[in-house]
């Protein structure tokens, strides 16, 4: 059977925090901006059509494994060379790992970690000079 509709884009996704203060922050790093603290959901635009929304749980405790979602996946569009980004990220407290790498598609791609574990992929193009 046909599908009657596309997925266009992401609308959001629900993350369980510990630390919102924090966990906003990270967000604001790229731009993320807080409409409202919601009663549980905090939701946090990123770009025109991106919602995160930080669902408050002060007893949360992350898996160890790390494993609490499998990866939020973010296109970065900058004028900015690569190393520039890497700083401002180390200086936001991020450690970025799996890269930068090439990834052959347009991007320059590398991971971090949000402050509860969750692993977030950063695609990056480079914007027009």
């Amino acid at each position: 059977m046909e599908s009657p509709f596309i997925v266009e884009s992401l609308d959001h996704i629900v993350l369980r925090v510990r630390d919102l203060e924090k966990s906003i922050a990270f967000y604001e790093m790229f731009g993320g901006r807080t409409a409202a603290t919601g009663a549980v959901n905090t939701p946090m635009a990123l770009g025109p059509a991106t919602r995160v929304l930080l669902h408050h749980e002060p007893n949360y405790t992350p898996r160890p494994d790390g494993q609490n979602l499998q990866h939020l996946a973010l296109f970065l569009r900058t004028d900015r060379s690569i190393d520039e980004l890497l700083d401002y990220v180390r200086a936001h407290g991020a450690k970025p790992w799996d890269g930068p790498k090439d990834v052959g598609r347009g991007w320059i791609q590398f991971r971090v970690n949000d402050p509860d574990g969750n692993e977030i992929e950063l695609r990056v193009t480079q914007a027009e000079r």
